[in-house]
């Protein structure tokens, strides 16, 4: 009877321990986080000071403003988006220029090199896709 005895204490307590290891999981939780604090420092020019500035030539004359700036796929600006000719945004249009054609200055000036307001004007018009 002792032997019975001690025979379904090892089997209750082995099974406890069996519960234990194969209860189903009733949730998770991260009990601690390391947070890495870095600075860095982000070279290149303001895509908010860049829009809206006025688009200068060479001979510093304002040929258009930077209406929008087209991000590609890979992320890289691929087109500048100019509004050229008329008054306060009457009898404008908007024209497209590969990117790497401009330069900005430490002031973010733009400048289009070797450009016109009358060249500009010439170009076909860009139109938003739907």
């Amino acid at each position: 009877m002792k032997t019975i005895a001690l025979t379904c204490i090892a089997l209750l307590s082995a099974s406890s321990v069996l519960a234990e290891n194969t209860a189903p999981l009733a949730g998770q939780t991260v009990l601690g986080v390391e947070v890495n604090v870095a600075a860095i420092n982000a070279s290149g020019h303001s895509a908010n000071k860049l829009i809206g500035a006025d688009v200068h030539n060479d001979a510093d004359q304002v040929i258009g403003s930077v209406h929008d700036l087209i991000v590609g796929v890979e992320g890289e600006v691929s087109l500048a988006i100019l509004e050229v000719g008329g008054f306060l945004g009457i009898g404008s249009k908007w024209v497209a220029v590969p990117a790497h054609l401009f330069e900005a200055d430490a002031n973010s000036k733009v400048i289009l090199a070797d450009a016109s307001e009358a060249a500009l004007k010439a170009m076909p018009p860009f139109a938003y896709a739907d």
